[in-house]
């Protein structure tokens, strides 16, 4: 199961945890992906979208 936008294509990046000591330990971050209903071509499916591609597109309506 893939953690991408199908819209923007945005993807899990990776990255530092940085403590107040500052040990460094790897870590991912991840988009935040909901899974909407909509239709695509006339045909009903289950896309995942991002939040920012999802209020994007709630506010051009």
């Amino acid at each position: 199961m893939s953690k991408t936008c199908e819209i923007c294509g945005k993807h899990p990046r990776s990255g530092c945890t940085i403590s107040h000591a500052h040990n460094v330990s790897k870590r991912i971050f991840y988009p935040n992906l909901r899974s909407i209903k909509t239709l695509v071509n006339g045909t009903a499916r289950t896309i995942k979208i991002c939040m920012k591609c999802l209020k994007a597109t709630a506010k051009s309506k």
